[in-house]
């Protein structure tokens, strides 16, 4: 009876906290900067070991991090290694909430 009884709450209340941390999941790339463009608020990047480009999107809300410290978009220089964190819009572009700069500017 006590199982049964254990198994149902948890499973009542695992089902919620399984919803919420799907909807917060966000999408990743981790890459290299390729080509940056500070008036257009975008870069290209290079992942999969420079095979693949792909487009990402900043904005005034998005967070600069230096290897997990506060940062700041002065540190994104091309070929620095980056983890950017956000969401894909329509064209397959990430729109980013977080960019983690991993290197210094060679």
């Amino acid at each position: 009876m006590t199982r049964r009884m254990f198994a149902g709450l948890f499973a009542a209340t695992a089902l919620p906290l399984t919803l919420v941390s799907q909807e917060k999941q966000e999408d990743r790339l981790d890459g290299r900067v390729q080509v940056l463009n500070k008036e257009k608020s975008t870069f290209t990047m290079t992942i999969k070991g420079g095979t693949v480009q792909r487009t990402v999107i900043y904005s005034a809300d998005t967070k600069f991090t230096f290897r997990n410290k506060p940062g700041a978009i002065d540190q994104l220089k091309d070929g620095v290694r980056v983890i950017c964190l956000g969401k894909f819009d329509a064209d397959g572009r990430l729109v980013a909430t977080r960019i983690d700069i991993r290197e210094e500017a060679r």
